[in-house]
């Protein structure tokens, strides 16, 4: 059954006088205007809780009006001040503002000796970090999206091959902690392609999309430990239909593994943990010969963002 039919049934069963004839058009226009509102502020199960109204909220404006969301940084500069990705940028605009003009490699990368300082703050964790021989920007994405998260913004410009910050940059480091975390977190959220961050020709929408409705369903069941899996399964049912549909179809099992795989390694593997929001650890399940990605919330995550 299609959603047309779907609606239309259900308008019928909520008017059944639309049936009887005697309702001139813009009667029945107006109960179904009424009808339209009714559903679209309702709460589905496919959406755990959110309604449609609230759904279309969280993908193109998430914390705005009406959101289920809220951004409650800048009631606790303090804990903004401990995002790990936000420690790491204001170190390297530091190191940039010391420098005057940071040198970049032939390439136009970092030196490795400032990657080097960032990595050894410990604040991001990889379990495959150990396995990283030359601690360079290629090998190291969140220190690339922090670069680029500069130059784009343009708090930093590159110019023969050295890097330095901008009049906006210098005013940057001077603002709120919050201010500047919310700076970073929009660029990541809206205009760093996902993509990037696992190798899987999907535009980055496995992970990228709806990740406001990720952080809506991590509020709502992150005080336990969980597998990844059982975030991915939720957002593949919302947000992901045609291919929530086929789960159980052989033909399509690896391409929804792989879909599930970049959905955990992007939200959580990545953006969550090195905004500080998401304990993530790689647990192997010796019996399955496998892994998984089990998260939890932060306090950090509860500091920053709430459900309302």
């Amino acid at each position: 059954m299609g959603v047309a039919n779907e609606i239309w049934e259900s308008f019928i069963k909520a008017y059944p006088q639309v049936q009887s004839g005697k309702l001139s058009m813009d009667e029945i226009n107006t109960l179904m205007a009424k009808h339209m509102k009714q559903v679209n502020a309702a709460p589905l199960d496919d959406f755990d809780g959110v309604s449609p109204e609230q759904m279309h909220i969280l993908l193109h404006d998430p914390f705005g009006p009406g959101s289920p969301l809220e951004w409650i940084a800048p009631q606790n500069e303090e804990h903004a001040a401990s995002v790990p990705l936000l420690v790491l940028s204001d170190l390297l605009m530091a190191e940039i503002q010391k420098a005057g003009e940071l040198k970049l490699t032939p390439k136009g990368n970092l030196p490795i000796a400032v990657c080097t300082r960032l990595v050894e703050q410990n604040l991001i964790s990889s379990p495959h970090l150990k396995y990283i021989k030359k601690l360079n920007e290629d090998n190291l994405t969140f220190i690339w999206v922090i670069k680029d998260h500069l130059l784009v913004t343009g708090l930093a410009k590159k110019r023969n091959n050295k890097l330095s910050l901008t009049k906006n940059g210098k005013l940057y480091t001077e603002m709120p902690n919050s201010e500047r975390l919310h700076s970073l977190f929009s660029f990541m959220t809206n205009r760093f392609n996902w993509q990037n961050l696992y190798a899987l020709e999907d535009d980055g929408q496995n992970g990228q999309l709806g990740w406001a409705f990720s952080l809506y369903l991590f509020l709502k069941h992150g005080s336990q430990p969980r597998n990844a899996l059982f975030y991915g399964e939720k957002w593949m049912k919302a947000l992901q239909t045609e291919w929530w549909k086929e789960r159980h179809n052989p033909a399509y099992d690896r391409d929804i593994r792989l879909i599930e795989y970049a959905y955990m390694i992007r939200f959580f593997g990545n953006f969550a943990q090195w905004f500080g929001l998401a304990q993530v650890e790689e647990k192997r399940i010796p019996e399955k010969f496998t892994t998984i990605l089990e998260v939890r919330k932060t306090g950090l995550l509860d500091s920053l963002i709430r459900s309302r």
